[in-house]
């Protein structure tokens, strides 16, 4: 009778244990995003008025942040605690937000329904193509040249070409003059030189 009675009783042992050790993850683990509005890796065609997050279970109030920022520079758009509805926490955001196309995350930090602090992100991504950066180095030479034009085409352009002109008929004149006295000096040389008599 008590050999029959031992394996029973160590069956029952090893499935409490058993139901124990599955049930902790449960009971301890700290609250995750399960949803959202836009939900994690969504792309949506408009950038949204509001971010939504829904959690495992119902967040406690107090210390609750999100903070939505682009994903690719890091740069932060906005923060602002979320409203608790249940298990959704909600920020509405800014109607004069500057964010069009592109890649966004949305941090959190939330008291989880345990009490302890949670962090995390989600993605999501704005349908169409991103403006690029502009390149000032690029954009410099255009500008550069077109306001060279610009002034070659206007008055001071008109001046130097005037100042050209004359710079080019001093250097013919002078040229004249050198010739002209040159010729002279051998006539004067060859005057003066008895042999050529």
């Amino acid at each position: 009778m008590t050999s029959a009675r031992t394996p029973l009783r160590a069956l029952v042992a090893t499935g409490t244990a058993a139901a124990f050790a599955l049930a902790a993850p449960v009971a301890f683990t700290h609250d995750v995003v399960v949803g959202g509005d836009p939900a994690d890796g969504e792309t949506v065609e408009e950038f949204p008025d509001s971010v939504t997050l829904e959690f495992s279970a119902v967040p406690r109030e107090g210390f609750n942040t999100f903070a939505l920022s682009e994903a690719d520079s890091g740069e932060v758009l906005h923060t602002g605690e979320p409203e608790i509805d249940g298990r959704f926490l909600t920020v509405d955001l800014p109607d004069d937000l500057d964010a069009g196309a592109g890649e966004y995350r949305i941090g959190f930090q939330i008291t989880s329904s345990d009490g302890h602090a949670t962090r995390g992100e989600t993605t999501f991504e704005v349908a169409g193509e991103a403006e690029p950066a502009a390149d000032n180095a690029d954009n410099a030479e255009p500008a550069a040249a077109e306001e060279e034009d610009s002034v070659l085409a206007g008055p001071v352009g008109i001046l130097v070409a005037i100042a050209g002109v004359l710079a080019l008929i001093a250097v013919v004149v002078l040229a004249v003059r050198r010739g002209k006295v040159s010729r002279e000096l051998d006539e004067r040389t060859q005057h003066d030189d008895p042999n050529q008599h």
